[in-house]
């Protein structure tokens, strides 16, 4: 992930130059349209690739018996409301 984002960075800093360039008229703007593509690509990667850990971390939270607590307070909570 770290290195996904250092290279999404890079594309920013990269279309702000090409934005530059084409506003000063050093280029056509097929190139601020190449870097703005490459940018968006990256993050695509970047934020499917953050959801995917995300995913995993809540996945390894439910398998070591993330949640016992709450379904533990539900029990109890249920077995003092039933006696007198």
């Amino acid at each position: 992930m770290a290195s996904q984002a250092n290279q999404v960075e890079a594309l920013r800093t990269y279309t702000k130059f090409a934005r530059l360039r084409y506003d000063n008229g050093y280029t056509s703007h097929i190139e601020v349209l190449d870097a703005e593509r490459s940018l968006l690509d990256a993050e695509l990667n970047y934020t499917q690739t953050r959801g995917s850990v995300f995913t995993a971390m809540v996945d390894v939270y439910k398998a070591t018996g993330g949640g016992w607590v709450t379904e533990a307070d539900k029990l109890t909570s249920t077995a003092s409301e039933k006696r007198p």
